[in-house]
């Protein structure tokens, strides 16, 4: 099974982000996930797009948005530029039509599950669904184990995930549930050896 790991930089200081970021593309890092949030789903913060496509062409990485906007409408755009997919969130009232625009601009549209919530049953067969194991923005919070089984109900998409305080062990045991698809922010940023870390969970063993 091919596992695609992104790295998310959001609990990185700004100053730090170009040599992190230079650091994991050094280790193998092949996808970021760039958050943005506008406070309505939990704790505003994130990138811009112009910092997230300045860093994705400055790595040559490839990229992915999880918009954490109660309206993603006006940015999706702006993110589809250099995106391959691109996430919003379940809550927000216009994710179907969200969804609709983020094909029209070529991109697979993503929908993100938070804790409190359940999967749709009117997803498309092209949707990347987003299982959140954190409350949105709480990076490097406790891992919410019992949202594992909802990796099952969509495990004919093509891109099934988690995110939020993924560490090898757990992104390990995601990837037993159905998972294909890790997101991990705190726990590859502060790993020492990010190559093995990297390693460790596409192989699916220490």
């Amino acid at each position: 099974m091919s596992v695609r790991v992104a790295g998310s930089l959001w609990s990185v200081a700004t100053g730090e982000l170009s040599a992190e970021a230079d650091r994991l593309a050094a280790a193998g890092l092949s996808v970021w996930h760039w958050d943005r949030a506008d406070g309505s789903f939990g704790p505003a913060g994130g990138f811009s797009s112009e910092t997230a496509r300045e860093l994705t062409r400055r790595t040559g990485l490839a990229a992915e948005a999880h918009l954490m906007l109660a309206d993603p409408l006006p940015e999706i755009e702006e993110w589809a530029a250099f995106c391959e997919v691109i996430v919003v969130h379940a809550e927000s009232r216009v994710w179907r039509e969200a969804h609709d625009r983020i094909r029209k601009w070529g991109v697979r549209p993503g929908l993100a599950i938070s804790p409190t919530d359940e999967v749709p049953s009117d997803l498309g067969a092209d949707v990347a669904v987003l299982v959140m194991t954190v409350a949105p923005g709480e990076a490097g919070s406790g891992f919410l184990e019992h949202r594992l089984p909802l990796l099952g109900a969509v495990s004919a998409l093509p891109l099934r995930g988690v995110d939020g305080s993924v560490d090898a062990e757990r992104g390990m045991r995601a990837l037993s549930r159905g998972a294909n698809w890790l997101v991990s922010g705190t726990a590859l940023t502060r790993a020492p050896d990010p190559d093995a870390w990297l390693r460790t969970v596409r192989d699916g063993r220490p």
